[in-house]
């Protein structure tokens, strides 16, 4: 089984699909990734709408600020939040945030999951609202929280940079850091890994 921060640390946002068929086998594991994503109180509620036909995803690309280059991509999953079942165990705050984290996490899931299968997948959240729901029929109630595009990509991007781990992590209070921390963590592959450089360029100076 691949390690699962491999499949993090090189997954990919795909912005060109090649025109090929993906097998509903496939498909089928991805939203089974999502619908196994954590949730509050475990209230799943979150929908995903899986978009095939051309006309429709012409459409959800339009309202994607004319992000028409998404209709190359084999299938569009758009995922929906139902907010009004959170707010009624949690109030506003299930509302406008847990729903929210909710969703990101099936989101997640999907990405990584796709990624996993040799499929790549391209996060959209800037749409017309309003047109997404109007294009695939979705009541009032129920709120899109994005689109997921999902193919065979065309070429994969190079890795973006990501800031180091000791500029993002602080430990017990804001801002209290740990000059090296996978010696706080005993990260002994790290520490090991740089005892041999040092032995390393002591031999050659040598």
């Amino acid at each position: 089984m691949q390690d699962i921060l491999e499949i993090i640390k090189t997954r990919r946002t795909v912005k060109q699909f090649l025109p090929k068929f993906v097998e509903w086998d496939k498909i089928s594991k991805i939203l089974d990734a999502a619908r196994h994503a954590p949730s509050c109180g475990n209230i799943q509620n979150w929908k995903f709408v899986v978009v095939l036909e051309t006309d429709l995803k012409q459409k959800l690309a339009e309202a994607a600020l004319q992000q028409y280059e998404i209709t190359n991509a084999f299938a569009l999953i758009v995922v929906c939040a139902e907010a009004q079942k959170a707010e009624r165990y949690y109030g506003l705050r299930g509302d406008r945030l847990y729903t929210v984290q909710n969703c990101a996490a099936a989101i997640q899931n999907i990405l990584l999951e796709a990624h996993s299968l040799g499929l790549g997948t391209r996060w959209i959240g800037a749409f017309e609202e309003e047109m997404v729901k109007r294009a695939l029929s979705i009541p009032e109630e129920v709120r899109p929280q994005a689109i997921i595009a999902l193919g065979y990509p065309k070429e994969i991007p190079e890795k973006p940079p990501k800031y180091p781990l000791e500029t993002v992590v602080y430990f017990n209070k804001w801002r209290n850091k740990i000059r090296d921390p996978a010696k706080y963590m005993r990260d002994y592959a790290v520490l090991l890994k740089r005892k041999l450089v040092q032995i390393k360029e002591a031999i050659i100076k040598k």
